[in-house]
């Protein structure tokens, strides 16, 4: 599954590590939401739906190129968090921007 020059994540152990990333970045947006910090949540969460879409893009194609290596858990849980932070940033840009 190792592919050099790359800009993805490669390897079973960075993409896990890169799940617990984006997973810890939406517990801190949710924690920063309930604490009324509104300007630190909107950056997280602006942040965190990068990290995650990455690390979902790096799954999907390490998924593509090794599907022994990915498993779909991983495939799937890292695209449900997207999906959930991409959700939060969307809706922070459309408050934000008066939509």
């Amino acid at each position: 599954m190792k592919r050099k020059n790359s800009l993805l994540l490669q390897g079973v152990k960075q993409l896990n590590l890169g799940a617990m990333v984006s997973g810890i970045g939406f517990l801190l947006y949710l924690g920063a939401s309930v604490l009324g910090l509104t300007g630190a949540a909107d950056l997280l969460s602006l942040v965190f739906a990068l990290v995650s879409l990455y690390v979902f893009a790096s799954a999907a194609e390490g998924r593509r190129k090794d599907k022994e290596a990915v498993s779909y858990n991983l495939l799937w849980g890292t695209g449900a968090l997207a999906a959930l932070a991409c959700l939060c940033a969307a809706a922070v840009l459309r408050q934000r921007l008066g939509g």
